[in-house]
């Protein structure tokens, strides 16, 4: 791999956030900006939420779906719409927040030269190396996930010339302390999102001293290694002086005991925790912290390999890559780098123990963040991890499969208020403490009760990849199987005698009815194509395991019944029960066509029409999206072998973006490689390290497809350690534009591997 692909580099600190450098380990997540004279880290912690577990159920939803139904299946869209935002929404989802900055000022520079600010993705380390009045000064930040702290260390050629203050701030109700050798950050989370506050007044204060209305505690701590000079601490700062070598470690643990645990009357212990972790972590040397830190993270960023060639751009720092590369200049090694920042924002974000990737993945500087930095999952939360099975990560799978479980508990009785139904059901919004009933506002939104079926192909999906079948029985089916039982319940007729689903929305899009704009159908494509990917699983899933006969037949059944696809008059995948006319037109979700990707109920090889059909709904969308919609293209594009209609949408999004932008049509990533939804939403990021691993080997079906979309003018390339389903690693080389040889690596016996067409082994 060329060394460029695995080097962030800039020639000046970051002068705002998205400038800034992350690094996490699941847990704990950093944003480095590099200054020299007053250093900013952006710190979070993956369990600090508003709020506390709560009843969000509404108890006379239910009536008010019977009667949008009657509505719907009357042709009052309008009137069907207005009841179910009146009588069927609930609260808003918590919101993910910082746990704020650390601060460090050091004395001023005389003539800052030769400044030098990487992150090395291959050993997720920040390194800031810069000359002041000759003598040469290096720092280096990681956060370790097997001692579970942020490192800063800090040297210099010269001897005595390490010195600053350190301190705190916090958005989130707090107090400072030194105790001992440490300097300590105490606080505790609102009861309560500021929106819910607005929209729900009679819900209290956003902060509350009773116990059982108090948010999540927590605690920060640093301390200090230093060789040489002195270590001084304050009532709210921890001074470092004329030291030779300085480390700082700091750790956070909060009183988050559980989706469905009180964090304050139940809560976990966390002032002691967090200075047991400081104390494990000073007890060993700062280069054994280091070298642990990157032979666990090398584990598992080695798996994989990328190799495109280079335009001998390594040593321009990357947002000047970005730049010269939106002009037109080629920098094959700029995809490479981007390919492998996602696979490093998997392992960064989310990792065994953690909560999953949220909106921004683990890394947050606002207190009331952009969308609640929640999960949001009629597209997002899926599409951050979309890349995590091909790019051999499934330990990374872990987070989301456990939140998964959870849903299907708290959504049980969602499912049973909002729909008298069996199985569980989960809407577009989740939080920590698992929310899946609607929230409030626009039925385009809130009124969309198949986040579960969706999760549920990742469910499945981790077993089709690992062949762990202990995991399939004891873990994935029965989640399979209670959501299967929520759709059979929810079924009615149709007028020609299909099954449907009614009524339903397409995610946050919108058609024209005679007197406005409605999201509400009888049933919508989306819906639709996951309840057959659902039922389609279960049923192998059940013969795999050798169970339940009984509901086997009956999803056979149904599924038979199930409404099929719809053409256009334009040759479009339809996307409603109707043809109707859009009100936006070049709407950046394309859930209709999840049947393609990323579900594999559409293809190219076994249902060509229709295929066609999703060709033509992506011209007639046009080119132009979001970051994340940008993302999901990519991968569209790469489902249909258009390769340079996909390395087109990757060259949209390697637009560079600047903080200051505010949302628009068209996406972009920033200079720190997040992507720009604009604001920054981490999906885009995962849709494209994605988009990517289908370009160059497709899976699916015990078949493998070697370069099903491989871009002209990438000509010459290697890729190794992908992961096909089956447990097969793949490793490709072409040369030319053209297959020079493939190895496949684990128990391939049945898989077939095809290259443009033709079956190869």
């Amino acid at each position: 791999m060329h060394k460029d692909a695995n080097l962030l580099m800039y020639d000046k600190p970051a002068s705002v956030w998205t400038q800034s450098l992350p690094l996490g380990n699941g847990n704990l997540g950093a944003c480095v900006y590099g200054k020299t004279a007053r250093e900013l880290v952006c710190l979070n912690q993956d369990t600090l939420w508003s709020g506390y577990p709560r009843d969000t159920v509404r108890k006379d939803s239910y009536d008010g779906f019977l009667k949008a139904r009657q509505l719907v299946m009357s042709g009052k869209y309008l009137e069907a719409q207005e009841v179910i935002e009146k009588e069927c929404s609930s609260v808003w989802s918590q919101e993910y927040l910082p746990l704020g900055n650390m601060l460090l000022d050091f004395p001023k520079a005389l003539k800052t030269q030769r400044y030098r600010r990487t992150l090395d993705l291959s050993t997720s380390v920040c390194s800031i190396n810069y000359f002041d009045n000759n003598i040469e000064f290096l720092r280096e930040a990681f956060v370790s996930f097997p001692k579970n702290v942020f490192v800063y260390h800090f040297t210099s050629s010269e001897n005595g010339k390490i010195s600053f203050k350190l301190r705190f701030s916090c958005p989130i109700r707090h107090c400072v302390k030194s105790q001992g050798n440490y300097l300590i950050l105490e606080g505790i989370c609102p009861s309560d999102s500021l929106r819910n506050n607005i929209d729900f007044p009679e819900r209290g204060e956003l902060y509350s001293d009773e116990p059982e209305k108090s948010g999540i505690g927590f605690t920060a701590a640093v301390t200090v290694k230093s060789k040489g000079g002195n270590v001084r601490f304050s009532e709210k700062t921890l001074e470092v002086i004329s030291a030779d070598k300085a480390t700082v470690y700091l750790a956070c643990k909060t009183s988050f005991n559980g989706y469905d645990k009180h964090p304050q009357t139940q809560g976990k212990e966390h002032e002691n925790a967090c200075l047991s972790i400081l104390e494990r972590a000073v007890a060993s040397s700062y280069n054994n912290i280091k070298k642990e830190h990157i032979q666990d993270y090398k584990r598992y960023y080695d798996r994989v390999r990328l190799n495109l060639g280079t335009d001998n751009k390594e040593e321009i720092p990357t947002d000047k890559r970005l730049k010269k590369h939106a002009r037109g200049e080629e920098d094959k090694g700029l995809y490479q780098l981007l390919f492998n920042f996602g696979r490093y924002l998997i392992i960064s974000a989310s990792r065994e123990g953690s909560q999953p990737t949220n909106l921004q993945g683990i890394w947050n500087k606002e207190p009331h963040p952009p969308w609640h930095s929640n999960y949001t999952v009629n597209i997002n939360t899926q599409m951050n991890y979309w890349p995590v099975l091909p790019c051999n990560l499934p330990e990374m799978n872990l987070p989301l499969i456990e939140m998964i479980k959870e849903l299907s508990e708290a959504g049980e009785k969602t499912a049973q208020a909002h729909y008298n139904a069996r199985g569980f059901c989960v809407h577009h919004n989740v939080d920590i403490w698992r929310l899946t009933t609607p929230v409030s506002g626009s039925a385009s939104w809130l009124f969309w009760p198949l986040g579960g079926g969706w999760f549920c192909d990742h469910i499945f999906k981790h077993y089709l990849y690992t062949n762990d079948k202990e995991y399939l029985e004891n873990a994935g089916y029965p989640i399979m199987k209670k959501a299967a039982l929520f759709f059979l319940d929810m079924l009615i007729e149709d007028k020609d005698g299909y099954l449907i689903f009614a009524p339903s929305t397409s995610p946050e899009n919108l058609y024209k009815v005679e007197k406005g704009n409605t999201a509400v159908s009888e049933t919508s494509t989306m819906t639709m194509a996951i309840i057959k990917q659902l039922f389609t699983n279960c049923i192998e899933a059940s013969e795999i395991l050798e169970t339940d006969k009984e509901l086997r037949l009956e999803l056979s059944q149904k599924l038979k019944r199930l409404l099929p696809f719809k053409t256009g008059s334009k040759g479009q995948l339809l996307e409603w029960y109707k043809e109707q006319p859009e009100q936006e037109p070049h709407h950046r979700h394309k859930s209709h066509l999840y049947g393609l990707h990323p579900s594999n109920l559409i293809t190219p090889e076994d249902t060509p029409e229709l295929a066609e059909a999703c060709r033509r709904t992506l011209e007639l969308r046009g080119d132009n999206g979001t970051g994340w919609s940008l993302g999901w293209k990519i991968n569209l594009w790469a489902r249909l072998g258009d390769g340079d209609h996909a390395l087109k949408m990757i060259d949209m999004q390697l637009n560079p973006i600047s903080e200051r932008s505010k949302l628009r049509r068209g996406g972009g990533t920033y200079p720190n490689l997040f992507d720009a939804h604009p604001p920054f939403q981490i999906d885009g990021n995962f849709g494209y390290t994605s988009g990517i691993c289908e370009m160059l080997m497709q899976s699916r079906n015990r078949t493998i497809f070697l370069l099903p979309a491989l871009p002209s003018k990438w000509k010459n390339g290697e890729v190794s350690g992908l992961l096909a389903e089956g447990d097969v690693t793949v490793d490709i080389k072409w040369l030319d534009g053209e297959l020079k040889s493939y190895k496949l690596h684990g128990q391939a016996n049945g898989i077939t591997v095809m290259y443009k067409g033709k079956r190869i082994n």
